[in-house]
């Protein structure tokens, strides 16, 4: 057994370096700089940074981030950040974050070297909850500190560290609500627990007020139970994998490797089947949440103490995270962020002196915008509603519409847009000519264009 709650026998004083396992730790650190110096900052990183430093207007905003659906702790680290660091040295921040959990995750799970490896190179430790610039990292390191208090016998500390992490994201909540009855389980007094608790409540309502009015939030996909097996079959990763056959082999996998603890299993698959349903019913098919329920499967193994079966059911659940972290990476390696155009650059020398991206540059649709904001520190037109940006404003998003300013303005003007072809035809009718400057790819927000408009 390796109780998450208690040191293994004879381990207590031990000091000696665990070769293997820091050899495991400094491969997965190589890749992090590697990773991170190939990384193209995209959509989200750039998006919660632009929010985090634009002016207050509205006190109430700096708790309840206007339809972004999110807690506004990491905002908050963002704001204080901004004060000594730009967008391109910030979010480095994460990266040591990553290496700094993988020498915790090697503490916690000491004497486990194959779990170690599986868990560094899944997708979601490889990645988002890695060198990205998002609170995940963070979140990780909530999770790991949580179970090293509770391991030495500092229960409700740990309780604090995932009430904090409830604070960072809306979806830690199904970790803390697992802990908290086990913590019950127990014995561990309700009354202490009471004031994490709270705290993360009240950062739970701040998401859920912050998420009002969003556009982009509700049913996107009509085959509704279908979407609640793909969330449930998380761990195949992508398409065919993901689907009722994988679902019941992993709940099959849970429900024998937990069926001594009915009170946890039966909490366990209830957060599952709940978080299948609520993001079925809020994102659809979107895959990078998943990695909530793959923390929560490892938070309640190494609780209930991991024994030779749950030891094999986490390699199964972790082994296709594992590959497709591994393919992942190679497909970052092999496209990074210097492979293509500078686009701003080159519409900045195109257009020479006097060139001003706040009324002669237009992106289209507004995703393309963040990135490109973030990166070089300006603000440009809004091709969807002529708006000013910076970050997006969910409320009165539409990555369809046209603003009429795009298509009337004064020549020459320049674009940036992504799914060009479906804009391009709409300015051509309107007597404009177009010339390419430049192509740029981004792993994860697709391939953008820029243009000079005629």
């Amino acid at each position: 057994m390796f109780p998450a709650a208690s040191p293994e026998p004879g381990t207590a004083t031990h000091r000696s370096i665990d070769v293997p396992a820091l050899v495991v730790v400094l491969i997965y650190a190589a890749l992090q700089i590697a990773l991170a110096i190939s990384h193209d900052p995209w959509l989200d990183e750039a998006q919660a940074w632009l929010w985090a430093t634009a002016p207050i207007t509205n006190p109430m905003d700096f708790f309840i981030i206007p339809g972004e659906g999110h807690p506004p702790l990491w905002h908050w680290l963002l704001r204080a950040l901004s004060s000594v660091l730009d967008f391109s040295q910030v979010r480095y921040i994460t990266l040591l974050i990553a290496i700094f959990n993988a020498f915790l995750l090697s503490r916690l799970l000491r004497g486990e070297l194959l779990l170690l490896f599986l868990m560094l190179g899944s997708f979601a430790v490889l990645q988002f909850w890695a060198y990205h610039f998002r609170p995940y990292g963070l979140v990780f390191t909530c999770i790991i500190s949580a179970l090293l208090l509770e391991r030495s016998g500092r229960s409700i500390a740990g309780t604090w560290a995932l009430a904090v992490a409830c604070a960072l994201h809306f979806f830690a909540g199904i970790l803390l609500a697992f802990w908290l009855v086990w913590q019950w389980h127990k014995g561990t007094s309700l009354l202490k627990l009471l004031p994490p608790a709270l705290f993360a409540l009240l950062f739970g309502i701040f998401a859920v007020l912050s998420s009002l009015g969003n556009t982009t939030a509700g049913p996107m996909s009509a085959d509704f139970t279908g979407t609640i097996f793909y969330n449930l079959g998380w761990i195949g990763m992508t398409e065919p994998l993901r689907g009722p056959i994988t679902a019941a082999v992993t709940i099959a996998a849970l429900v024998f490797g937990l069926r001594r603890q009915p009170l946890m299993l039966t909490i366990l698959l209830v957060l599952l089947t709940a978080f299948s349903i609520g993001t079925a019913l809020i994102y659809g098919k979107y895959p990078w949440h998943s990695a909530f329920q793959t923390m929560l499967c490892f938070l309640a193994f190494m609780l209930v103490g991991i024994n030779t079966e749950r030891r094999w059911i986490l390699i199964l659940l972790l082994t296709p995270q594992f590959f497709y972290g591994v393919a992942a990476a190679n497909y970052r390696l092999a496209n990074p962020a210097w492979a293509g155009d500078d686009l701003y650059a080159l519409i900045a020398a195109d257009a020479g002196q006097g060139f001003d991206p706040q009324t002669d540059l237009f992106a289209w649709p507004e995703l393309v915008a963040p990135a490109v904001s973030a990166v070089h520190n300006i603000k440009l037109r809004s091709g969807n509603n002529g708006s000013l940006l910076g970050s997006i404003d969910w409320r009165i998003f539409d990555k369809t519409s046209v603003t009429p300013e795009l298509l009337d303005h004064t020549a020459p003007y320049w674009l940036i847009c992504a799914v060009c072809d479906d804009l391009l035809p709409q300015l051509q009718a309107t007597g404009h000519s177009m010339t390419l400057l430049g192509t740029h790819f981004n792993v994860d927000n697709g391939e953008f264009k820029a243009y000079r408009v005629e």
